[in-house]
């Protein structure tokens, strides 16, 4: 149940199940982010992420309330997460504007150095500890999705025009590596329920002035179709947190270049987009790196509780 107490860490970690709960949380989110591609670009990405955290909202309050009482889920760490929404909100709304507006494929490439950059804070701000064995499967697993997306055109050709687009992919994959830290330490301190519900109530409470100034009018289909993004997104935050209890932020972070493999597929169902001989190469060497990464053993990180590394730690 999502409203159970906090899951303490064994000593040895399942980094299995820690890659399957990201592969899971992986599927589902590259969903949500060609959710403005299907509506041919007319809707604010703004406006379709306020819509999902108001989805969400309605789901998890219910669920809040069944699991919590009527007094609902408490935390000590609110600012943490209004940074975690704050992080994840925009971080997704960079991608679905890049995506939109540039080449499909070169807005995934940009996005792919999330992966990069969550390993880099984790050692950092978490003090994980990168084998040798932990960069070359990671390494195998950028490498994967670098094939399929030059196998699709990334990077053929530049357009003055993309300068802004790229820039801001490359902050929302920044933003996006420090929401899976944020995740990992809220993960270990707060139940799951608590987590799913204040990153929903303060995502909607960010995004709603922003969807007012750039709201577009939908039918009732389409606005029914963009709050059905919020139980879609709970249970891809859901596994998020799952995958973050069972393993580092450095362990899972490679694994969420599979994303390329799913978004590819829903290309392919969605939009006719026809499969390469690259995307099979590429995501041979996906499911080798993520198997590889699977098999390794613990990082080495810091015990109990999560928390930021401060001098005189």
């Amino acid at each position: 149940m999502l409203s159970n107490p906090v899951l303490r860490y064994p000593a040895a970690q399942s980094n299995l199940h820690g890659v399957l709960w990201a592969t899971a949380g992986v599927g589902l989110f590259a969903f949500i982010y060609i959710s403005g591609k299907l509506t041919g670009g007319v809707v604010s990405p703004l406006q379709i992420m306020w819509l999902r955290y108001v989805g969400a909202l309605v789901l998890v309050s219910c669920l809040a309330t069944a699991g919590e009482g009527r007094r609902g889920p408490k935390t000590k760490q609110p600012w943490l997460h209004l940074a975690r929404a704050a992080a994840g909100g925009f971080g997704g709304v960079a991608a679905i504007y890049a995506a939109t507006v540039m080449p499909v494929a070169t807005a995934s490439a940009l996005g792919l150095l999330d992966g990069l950059f969550a390993i880099f804070l984790a050692v950092l701000l978490l003090r994980e500890r990168v084998k040798a064995s932990h960069w070359t499967a990671a390494a195998l697993c950028l490498s994967g999705a670098l094939v399929i997306l030059v196998g699709r055109g990334a990077f053929e050709t530049f357009d003055i025009a993309h300068v802004l687009p790229i820039g801001i992919a490359l902050g929302g994959a920044l933003l996006v590596a420090v929401e899976s830290v944020l995740i990992k330490t809220l993960s270990r301190s707060e139940s799951a329920i608590t987590v799913l519900f204040y990153v929903n109530l303060f995502g909607a409470l960010l995004f709603a002035p922003m969807a007012y100034i750039n709201w577009q009018p939908l039918d009732a289909f389409a606005a029914l179709l963009f709050l059905s993004l919020g139980p879609i997104a709970i249970l891809a935050q859901s596994c998020n947190i799952f995958a973050y209890r069972h393993s580092d932020v450095a362990l899972v972070a490679p694994v969420r270049y599979t994303w390329i493999i799913f978004a590819v597929l829903f290309g392919y169902v969605f939009f006719d987009e026809p499969l390469a001989p690259s995307t099979y190469l590429g995501a041979l060497c996906l499911i080798l790196g993520g198997a590889w990464l699977a098999r390794t053993g613990p990082l080495g990180t810091t015990p109990a509780r999560v928390r930021f590394a401060t001098k005189g730690d």
